[in-house]
Parts: structure tokens; C-alpha cells; sequence
């Protein structure tokens, strides 16, 4: 099973369907906020992807929750957009809250940066951000999630 991972698309609608396009095998995508409505745009315009949201520091409007949790192939996903866990100051509190949860993989947002880190038995993934402020080229991520374990890939958008 292929999931697309994005986040902080912030208006950059675009980018966002140029890098669904260029997964059509993917039939999940979580969406890690900041563009909700982005979101809901690229729902109609693939309603047969499950996208799941949650809502980021600039998505006001939202009523999306702040994290949740999906299972896939029997491994869960705690997701978040991260700024309600420090993220941009270390990975600590987010680690702890997908622990609470007995996640296997916690996936965030917020700090524009692509992470991959592996911790007891935790892997924490950042996909980068899909738009591209703050000097980057804009990423996105793409798991791979076969027999209970998962492969994870950052991809620069072009």
C-alpha cells in the first residue's frame, strides 16, 4: 500500500495535484495541515483517494482535529500537523504523545524540514513542505507499507 504524505502546502494548490499525478498508484493520502482547503479541493477532484487531515497552525477556519490515528497493514500512524508539540524545538513531546497512542510511526509537519528519525522502536517522518517558502524546493513523502513494515522516501518537488 502506497500513501502520499504532504504537508504546509499553504495555497499552492498546483503543487499539490502535480505530486498526486505523479503517484497514481497511491490510494491514501495524509494531509498534516496548514491547507485544509487544498485538501477538500484535491478531494473532488480524486474522490476515490482516502485523504486523511488534520488541521495546522494557519488552517483557522478548520475544524479538522489537531491529531489523529490510522492503521495501515497493522501498523498505526499517530499524525499531526506539530505545533502543539514543540516540533521546531525537538521531537521529545511528539514522541510521547505517539507513544500514549501505541503508534509505530508519528508523521508531522510544521517546521518545513524533511525528518526521518528512529527511535525505540518509533519512527518519526516529516514530509518537508509542499509550498516553497523559506528557501526550500518544497518535498513531500511517500511510505510504502507492506506486511506490517514500512519504507519511507522524501522526494523533492521538481
Amino acid at each position: 500500500m502506497k500513501i502520499v504524505v504532504v504537508s504546509d502546502v499553504h495555497g499552492d494548490y498546483q503543487r499539490l495535484s502535480d505530486i498526486i499525478d505523479a503517484e497514481k498508484d497511491a490510494s491514501n493520502v495524509i494531509f498534516l495541515g496548514d491547507g485544509l482547503a487544498e485538501s477538500e479541493m484535491l478531494q473532488d477532484e480524486h474522490p476515490a483517494l482516502r485523504i486523511y487531515t488534520v488541521r495546522g497552525n494557519c488552517d483557522y477556519t478548520s475544524f479538522s482535529p489537531t491529531s489523529a490515528v490510522a492503521s495501515f497493514e497493522g501498523l498505526n500512524f499517530f499524525y499531526t500537523h506539530g505545533q502543539l508539540y514543540g516540533v521546531k524545538n525537538g521531537t521529545d513531546e511528539l514522541a510521547e504523545a505517539a507513544r500514549a497512542r501505541t503508534a509505530d510511526v508519528a508523521l508531522f509537519g510544521h517546521t518545513h524540514i524533511p525528518c526521518l528519525e528512529k527511535r525505540e522502536g518509533l519512527t518519526l517522518f516529516n514530509p518537508g513542505a509542499v509550498t516553497s517558502m523559506r528557501g526550500s524546493m518544497g518535498s513531500y513523502g511517500v511510505i510504502e507499507v507492506k506486511n506490517g513494515s514500512a519504507q519511507f522516501e522524501h522526494k523533492k518537488i521538481k
